[in-house]
């Protein structure tokens, strides 16, 4: 009989990411890609160092422990304890990961069962939803939306203004509501919540008493103005309830090493490192005690300090390249991302279609507009839709997403080219 194969009910489907689109038509035309969200510069030397250190001092080229290699889960609880309000036990609140993307993988898995709510605040990470599929989770939205505007006012735009309607949030509960994925500072919109923000959503969270959180802070460091990164887990009753991811790939500037790590009470943990032993048993020993070291270093909170002024720095460098290009910013309070309003982009018949390598998204707007601008304007950027449930997915037509984690080359050459918008549309 011929061999017929077919894909799984929890991966059926799947198809291609956003990613799939944009990459690869980023080098096709050899754009400057400001889409995905990876830094192109070297990570700092101490970084670098204790890597070199790690490989010339050997013995680190085995499996380690499943949980979490043992230097780097005291080095982060020696870290995290002070800004969680509490000691931290290495051993029973830490579990590493091959990235914060595994982190979150292993926590749905090991919290939803087929059938149990799962809420999603949009946009969203579209990483979320495919762990959420595999466990047979469905989710709910809910959306922030930006305040109403003067349409003749040129006021700044922040992602302060995108807010929760806190009834909205509460209608999304039921009997069924299993978990909350709240993202902070949020990708893509850059907001950094405030604590009386995060205080309203745990004080509806706090009536559902099957209701487990996970707090996406992987952008921990990326904060900006006078804006304040409050710990959802350091609310009131929250902590035996969260679980609060991190990353060492945003944290220095190494996405390709996949360290990540979660904390939170130790019987949460400890189901989420039993799942974690049957996906990859363990992170690799070398990046993980190279991290270790880094972190170990007496001036890391200097460091905390210093990344956060570098990326509020090309953060104002895009955001002026923007505006110069009729492309209204929302200022973000924090991570490396912002939105730029594209309303003022009109695009005639099969501009932004024609070029499509998958065939996505090609009756959304911003689908089009991103590919536009990439292949006639050389800077690749992002549909925020795809970080938004089909029914909401027109909300994101007016914006595309760009990233900052570039050098700063890079961005005054996007910039420049930016300036050719308008000349391009009126041709």
């Amino acid at each position: 009989m011929t061999y017929n194969f077919k894909p799984s009910i929890q991966t059926a489907s799947f198809g291609p990411s956003v990613w799939l689109e944009f990459s690869p038509l980023s080098i096709k035309y050899k754009s400057i890609n400001l889409g995905q969200g990876f830094p192109n510069f070297e990570p700092p030397e101490f970084v670098k160092k204790a890597m070199i250190e790690t490989i010339e001092k050997g013995g680190f080229n085995q499996y380690t422990r499943s949980p979490g290699h043992l230097r780097l889960v005291n080095a982060l609880s020696k870290v995290y304890s002070p800004y969680f309000n509490r000691e931290i036990n290495p051993l029973t609140e830490i579990m590493t990961s091959v990235g914060a993307s595994e982190a979150l993988f292993a926590t749905i898995m090991s919290v939803v069962n087929p059938g149990d709510e799962v809420i999603l605040i949009e946009p969203f990470f579209d990483i979320y939803m495919g762990a959420i599929a595999m466990a047979g989770g469905i989710p709910k939205y809910v959306s922030l939306k930006e305040k109403e505007r003067d349409n003749n006012s040129s006021a700044t735009r922040s992602s302060k203004d995108w807010v929760i309607n806190t009834d909205e949030l509460e209608n999304a509960f039921s009997d069924k509501t299993k978990l909350l994925i709240l993202n902070n500072p949020h990708n893509p919109v850059g907001k950094v919540y405030s604590k009386q923000e995060l205080q309203e959503i745990a004080n509806v969270v706090k009536k559902h008493p099957n209701c487990t959180v996970i707090s996406d802070e992987v952008y921990e460091w990326m904060i900006f103005d006078d804006n304040e990164h409050f710990r959802f887990a350091t609310l009131p009753d929250m902590f035996e309830r969260t679980v609060t991811i991190g990353s060492a790939g945003k944290t220095f500037s190494i996405t390709g090493w996949k360290v990540g790590w979660c904390i939170g009470p130790d019987n949460i943990i400890k189901a989420i490192a039993n799942t974690h032993q049957y996906i990859p048993f363990s992170v690799p020993t070398p990046t993980q005690e190279a991290v270790a070291i880094a972190f170990e270093d007496k001036n890391i909170k200097d460091y905390f300090k210093e990344l956060s002024q570098m990326y509020q720095a090309k953060r104002d460098l895009l955001v002026n390249s923007l505006r110069d290009a009729g492309l209204d910013p929302v200022v973000p309070e924090g991570t490396y991302f912002i939105m730029g309003d594209t309303s003022s982009i009109n695009l005639q018949g099969s501009q932004g279609k024609d070029t499509s390598i998958t065939g996505m998204g090609l009756n959304l707007r911003d689908w089009n507009v991103s590919r536009w601008l990439t292949t006639e304007i050389g800077v690749t950027t992002i549909p925020p839709s795809a970080f938004y449930s089909d029914e909401n997915a027109k909300l994101a037509e007016n914006f595309v997403r760009f990233t900052f984690c570039k050098d700063d080359d890079s961005l005054k050459k996007a910039g420049e080219q930016l300036l050719n918008i308008k000349s391009k549309l009126n041709n």
